[in-house]
């Protein structure tokens, strides 16, 4: 299913270096095999306390959390607690 989303813009340079650094602080959590509990709270308190963002940037975050994250418990590449795995 493809989504369109019009009036997308793209990322600034400050954008673009926060998703660095959520991508870096995922890859710590998942970095051996297992994600738990606790760090995917943090990662999820990161999302909802970081203010003033733009609903692309809220779309890009979730779609990196949801392609290091979700999609790796899914195919096995990664355990969760939450998930009784």
């Amino acid at each position: 299913m493809k989504i369109e989303r019009p009036g997308y813009q793209q990322p600034t340079e400050e954008e673009l270096k926060e998703l660095d650094r959520l991508k870096g602080c995922i890859e710590q959590a998942a970095a051996d095999g297992v994600i738990s509990c606790d760090e995917i709270q943090v990662l999820r308190n990161g999302f909802i306390e970081r203010g003033n963002r733009s609903a692309d940037q809220i779309f890009r975050e979730l779609e990196l959390y949801r392609s290091l994250v979700t999609e790796k418990i899914r195919r096995g590449e990664l355990s969760s607690e939450t998930l009784g795995q």
